[in-house]
């Protein structure tokens, strides 16, 4: 029997490799895991991030608008700043009591030019009415309204004169009417014999060289031509001195009251210039209606 040792027996060589491929496929393992992971996550926020996002506008309150913030400057509290700013409102002030002064005056300037204007108006009407011998209708009230109150004997006469008109026509006819008469005098018709002596004594008239003839028919003449020249008062001095004037009563009251009637348009004239004229819509509401 020999003493020699037996070789030990080889280990088997599987197991060591059988660890080493568990190792590895653990690795692999976990790295396809993370990677699925990684793209389970990405697919998840692509999906449900850009939902998220369209819906976010509709929950998410709107941004808070930015507050205006107004600093008023500093108001002056030393004596000098206030006396300075007093004078300063002061002066603003007077300037536009000025202004409301000066709106004021150039207002009633306004109304009592168109006052006046509307009272002249009215009384060169009335003229024109009485100068065609018509009546005044309307303006009867108009000239109670504006002047009866400041010249109502003025009035009245306008009225009176246009109820009956008189007119330069009416006048003239009525001198060729009773011219015979105003020449001869009241015996001019009593014979031949009054004429002859008449007649004899117009024949040499002794008068200053300067002045009118005394003659009737050359008094007539003048007469005439005063009436075209619408100088009826200047008239009826020269149809008062006619020998026969006494015969010529109704011509001279209608020459007079020609007159009157004239006489009292100048007054209501002068009265609408001068501003002594009444504006009915504010002296009498009623009658403007």
């Amino acid at each position: 029997m020999s003493d020699e040792t037996p070789p030990p027996a080889p280990v088997p060589a599987g197991p060591p490799a059988a660890r080493r491929m568990t190792w590895a496929t653990a690795g692999g393992i976990a790295l396809v895991t993370f990677l699925i992971g990684v793209l389970i996550a990405v697919w998840a926020i692509n999906r449900f991030g850009a939902s998220g996002a369209a819906e976010q506008p509709q929950n998410v309150p709107a941004a808070p608008q930015p507050t205006k913030v107004i600093v008023t400057p500093p108001v002056a509290t030393d004596p000098a700043s206030l006396s300075a700013r007093q004078e300063l409102l002061s002066a603003q002030l007077t300037a536009l009591e000025q202004r409301g002064a000066a709106i004021t005056a150039a207002s009633a300037s306004a109304y009592g030019n168109a006052t006046r204007a509307e009272g002249l108006f009215v009384a060169l009407a009335a003229r024109r009415q009485i100068s065609r011998g018509q009546g005044l209708g309307y303006l009867e009230q108009q000239l109670r309204d504006r002047f009866g109150a400041t010249q109502p004997n003025e009035v009245n006469a306008i009225i009176a004169a246009s109820r009956d008109p008189v007119t330069v026509e009416d006048l003239r006819l009525g001198l060729d009417q009773i011219g015979p008469q105003l020449a001869l005098g009241p015996s001019g018709g009593t014979g031949w014999g009054g004429s002859v002596w008449r007649l004899l004594g117009s024949l040499i008239i002794v008068h200053p060289r300067n002045t009118p003839s005394p003659v009737p028919s050359e008094r007539l003449a003048r007469v005439r031509r005063m009436l075209a020249q619408d100088q009826v008062e200047a008239a009826v001095e020269e149809v008062n001195k006619l020998p026969g004037a006494a015969q010529a009563t109704g011509w001279m009251t209608g020459a007079k009251r020609y007159v009157e009637a004239r006489k009292a348009l100048n007054v209501l004239e002068a009265a609408a210039l001068s501003g002594r004229v009444v504006n009915p819509a504010t002296a009498n509401p009623a009658s403007a209606r």
